[in-house]
This record gives structure tokens, sequence and C-alpha cells, in this order.
């Protein structure tokens, strides 16, 4: 089976998103310490509030990722599922 660019970067981008879903699920289960901040405390990357105004129409635009150690996982899983099937 030929997959396309867009069907394996959907894949990782589902398996971001699976990821981080894990970590807001699980992150409730365990009590404050050592464990829990490793596995579902988030990094923050992005930029903030770009403005653009050209007198008759503003923009703002701002991109962030939250990225946690359960999201890495969740895309190597997918990585690998990709390469297993």
């Amino acid at each position: 089976m030929r997959r396309t660019k867009g069907f394996i970067i959907l894949a990782i981008f589902l398996g971001g998103v699976i990821g981080s879903a894990a970590t807001y699920i699980f992150g409730g289960l365990f009590p404050p310490g050592p464990v829990r901040s490793f596995f579902f405390k988030s990094l923050r990357i992005g930029f903030s509030h770009l403005s653009l105004s050209l007198g008759f129409i503003s923009l703002k635009l701002s991109l962030w990722f939250e990225v946690s150690f359960l999201t890495i996982i969740g895309v190597f899983v997918m990585i690998y599922l990709l390469r297993k099937f």
C-alpha cells in the first residue's frame, strides 16, 4: 500500500493528539510528585500575538504547541505503526 505524504502527516498529528489526550486523562490519576511532573508536565513552545494592522483590517496570530512526554510517545508509536503495517 502506497501512503501519501498527507496521510503520513495526518497519522503523526493524530499520534500527538492521542498522546496529549492521554496526558490530560491520566494526569489526574497520579499524585503530585516526580513521576507526575515527568510524564504529565507540558512544555509550551510557540510565539505570542503577532499583530498586523493595515488600517481597515487588523490581524492577530499566535501559535502554541504544548508537548509532554506522552505526546512524544504517541508520535513515536504512530510512526512505529506506520512502518510496521
